[in-house]
């Protein structure tokens, strides 16, 4: 038999039982207060972190848009610049020929 069980069924140290009863009582309630603290910070950080996830897809997405408007920007550019060179290739080809067939 333990110290506890002794006490608990000793009829005589009535103060000590009530003492023991009163210790678990105190520290069954901390360990609920500390308990429901935990969960009380999980729900307000799950209330607050549900705005701020929202926020952060929305921005992921206006990135990504940005990103592929500025690459269809540097493609444009690109086929732009090569066609420009084209042209201006040609046109020198164009005049040459005009030159040698004056000569």
């Amino acid at each position: 038999m333990t110290t506890m069980d002794k006490l608990l069924t000793d009829s005589s140290n009535g103060r000590i039982v009530e003492r023991v009863e009163r210790t678990r009582t105190a520290h069954l309630a901390h360990h609920l207060s500390s308990v429901a603290m935990r969960q009380w910070e999980r729900s307000l950080t799950g209330m607050l972190a549900m705005p701020a996830a929202a926020a952060l897809g929305v921005a992921a997405c206006a990135t990504y848009g940005v990103a592929m408007i500025e690459r269809i920007f540097d493609v444009a550019e690109s086929a732009v610049g090569e066609i420009g060179r084209t042209i201006t290739a040609e046109d020198h080809h164009r005049q040459e020929a005009r030159h040698e067939a004056r000569a």
